[in-house]
């Protein structure tokens, strides 16, 4: 079996991924599991390819069709980038602030040097 991909994210998700309601939460970080698992050969309905070294992961909450857009950089790290709601058939304009999000990342940023947790609790299920 691979040794699992790492995940990295930038603010704009940790931002988002904090304000989440906790089954919301549960639910993207199933996916993001799956990322991490099958990287290379996860599809849809999980996830797709943009363009431009761009993919998206394709949870639906409460019925919304969300997106997490990502990059995978050559050491087997994945960069959650942006995020968005999902509201007509082809978001050109969510794509291209993912594609240029994954430019500053790849040209400004080195790795992330601070853990991302967050703990539920039965409460809030």
């Amino acid at each position: 079996m691979n040794p699992l991909y790492s995940i990295e994210i930038e603010p704009e998700v940790r931002d988002w991924l904090e304000l989440l309601p906790a089954k919301h939460f549960l639910k993207v970080d199933e996916y993001v599991g799956l990322l991490a698992e099958r990287a290379t050969t996860l599809g849809e309905p999980f996830a797709r390819h943009l363009g431009e070294g761009v993919r998206e992961l394709r949870p639906t909450l409460d019925g919304a069709a969300t997106r997490i857009t990502s990059w995978f950089r050559s050491d087997r790290t994945i960069v959650l980038l942006t995020t968005f709601r999902k509201t007509k058939d082809r978001e050109d304009a969510e794509v291209k602030r993912a594609i240029q999000a994954r430019m500053v990342c790849e040209a400004e940023h080195g790795p992330a040097h601070d853990a991302f947790v967050r703990v539920i609790d039965k409460g809030e299920l």
